[in-house]
């Protein structure tokens, strides 16, 4: 980290890679094949050079993606250092640098791969080992760590490891290691740790400032190029190009960071916020403002929505901060969240999405399953022909659906990790089942059964039964059942996406298709529109939007409920449930049957 390279500016919520060491301070990436020639040639090279020519050659190969050969020197300084010499700490780092970007260009099995991180991450333990406030090891540690598993224990290592690598930076006067403290801001902000010198306000603040300041010597520089009676630089397009697009580089990360502040000023309780008011060093406007814990909210509000300014600035192209300005009331409130919005907050919530969910109590995909089930005892169908998982993610509410559908159940989602994980789930696997809750499954021929018969990468306003239906499924004509668990929250005005599901059923004059979905709650008189982008950055609708814009679409109404899909913050979501039926004339007994999924106070329709 040095130089042009500007510290190491990939974060982990960023796509973080690490930093490899070439005797000053490291950086990160590589790998290794194991082999008796291998062995043989660290044995020959090694003694050849001493274990500094041998770092130095290792960083030159890794520089240029030389692995083999990098990996083979790093071995051989390994071989001739003495252990706990700077440079057998430094090949150490970079070992294990060479050892992961090897995992990333590498097309071997998983278990290889396996054992590549597990050399790395024992590398830079054993650095930690011999100097536990080994910043550059510290850093590379947490990041590894994160690439690993995201659960709240690694992620709560992580940041202990984030902040050796920040109070190690500190004490070399180091200023271009602002990814070292956005790191632990981002880790510390998962862990909710707002307050404190090395909390994610505090971290968030500094990385900003520490990257504005490299951001402006860049521009500098820039600007220097072009003043054309500055003599002492000449202009060359190249060069200025190459400047410029480090500068957006750079004001994009800015841009996440702005928004990583936002969202953390938006979570601290009040009484925290309070608190805040009279901190030493809160970079905050208006702190003279916060006089009690609704005032102090207020204020972290205001400055909440300002950053979210700067990061739109900066970045236009930031969906996630675009979003949540508009859910602040910045300008004109938008009708449905965009796409790159829905794609990249789902695509980056993909791995830890189920165990998210979980803590928060999410019952939704069982709703829905129970829901659906009430329709078909209520219906002549013994099962459904078909089904529709609408904004199926990671196909939780389809581990319900599968038991009642006899013929394809189809996923369709906008986001491809999400996707990538529904496709893997079985009849016994994945899908928010566990493995151990199956007992021998392991050659159960129900554990190669797929989940869903297909996985379509679509909006939902836009998808077509072209795009569900191939020979494969056998099915072409729309669906007996369609659900959307929790997606219609992330869009306003609905008229657009209820339209198009209507193309994708399968009525006739005898038999119904069914819809069945769910939204977060707004009163009735709650604004004209019937809808609206609440601060969470979600949509809430009223019963009466969805009944009249539905009725109005042909379809016809059979039962309502009033729900709590999550919790939030601890405190219980207001959410409402629907079914409705298209064509046909089934379930004139319906109501009776929603009992069974509602309890004695459901409406009767």
């Amino acid at each position: 980290v040095g130089g042009a390279e500007v510290g190491c500016p990939l974060l982990r919520q960023f796509n973080a890679t690490m930093c490899y060491h070439d005797g000053l301070s490291p950086h990160w990436r590589s790998a290794r094949r194991t082999s008796f020639f291998a062995n043989i040639v660290v044995l020959v090279v090694s003694a050849l050079h001493t274990p500094e020519d041998h770092l130095l050659l290792g960083n030159n190969a890794l520089a240029v993606g030389q692995l083999d050969e990098a990996i083979t020197h790093f071995e051989a300084c390994l071989a001739t250092a003495l252990q706990d010499s700077q440079e057998h700490q430094f090949c150490q780092i970079n070992l294990a640098s060479a050892l992961v970007d090897l995992n990333e260009v590498e097309t071997d099995d998983e278990s290889a791969k396996k054992k590549r991180a597990e050399k790395a991450i024992e590398l830079l333990r054993n650095v930690l080992r011999l100097q536990p406030e080994h910043g550059d090891a510290a850093f590379n540690l947490g990041l590894l760590l994160q690439e690993q598993s995201q659960s709240e224990d690694t992620t709560r290592e992580a940041a202990s490891l984030y902040e050796i690598a920040v109070k190690a930076s500190d004490a070399e006067g180091e200023l271009d290691r602002w990814d070292a403290y956005a790191n632990l801001a981002s880790a510390r902000q998962e862990l909710k740790v707002y307050l404190g010198d090395y909390g994610a306000l505090r971290m968030f603040e500094r990385s900003i400032v520490l990257l504005e300041s490299i951001t402006s010597e860049y521009e500098s520089h820039i600007d220097s190029m072009l003043n054309t009676a500055d003599s002492s630089i000449g202009y060359d397009d190249d060069e200025y190009h190459m400047w410029q697009n480090q500068v957006n580089g750079l004001n994009k990360y800015l841009s996440k960071l702005y928004y990583g502040l936002a969202m953390s000023l938006t979570d601290i309780e009040p009484q925290q916020a309070l608190s805040l008011m009279s901190s030493d060093g809160a970079l905050l406007m208006n702190v003279n403002e916060g006089v009690d814990e609704e005032s102090a909210k207020t204020v972290l509000a205001s400055n909440a929505k300002n950053a979210l300014r700067l990061a739109v600035d900066l970045d236009s192209t930031n969906a996630y901060a675009v979003h949540m300005l508009a859910s602040m009331g910045e300008d004109n409130e938008e009708d449905r969240a965009s796409s790159e919005f829905v794609e990249a907050l789902f695509d980056d919530f993909a791995a830890t999405f189920d165990e998210r969910l979980s803590s928060l109590e999410y019952k939704v995909p069982s709703l829905i399953g129970e829901a659906a089930y009430d329709v078909l005892q209520s219906s002549p169908y013994e099962t459904f022909s078909s089904a529709l998982d609408a904004g199926a993610g990671t196909g939780l509410a389809g581990r319900f659906l599968r038991p009642l559908v006899s013929g394809p159940l189809v996923a369709v989602d906008l986001s491809q990790k999400m996707l990538d994980l529904a496709a893997k789930c079985t009849l016994v696997r994945g899908c928010g089942l566990k493995d151990e809750e199956v007992e021998g499954s392991e050659d159960d021929e129900r554990s190669r059964r797929k989940l869903y018969d297909k996985i379509v990468l679509s909006d939902l306003e836009t998808v077509t039964m072209d795009d569900l239906s191939t020979s494969k499924t056998g099915m072409s004509d729309g669906f007996d059942l369609i659900v959307a668990a929790d997606v219609l929250v992330y869009v306003g005005d609905l008229s657009k996406l209820l339209k198009n599901m209507k193309t994708l059923a399968k009525p006739s004059e005898e038999h119904k298709s069914y819809f069945v979905f769910s939204c977060e709650k707004i009163d009735d008189e709650h604004n004209d529109k019937g809808w609206k982008l609440l601060s969470s950055g979600r949509y809430g609708h009223s019963r009466k939007y969805i009944e009249d814009t539905l009725e109005l679409l042909g379809y016809e109404e059979m039962a309502y409920r009033e729900i709590v899909p999550r919790k939030e913050k601890g405190e219980d979501v207001k959410g409402h449930m629907f079914i409705f039926g298209i064509g046909g004339a089934d379930a004139e007994e319906f109501g009776e049957g929603m009992h069974a999924v509602y309890g004695d106070s459901t409406d009767e329709l």
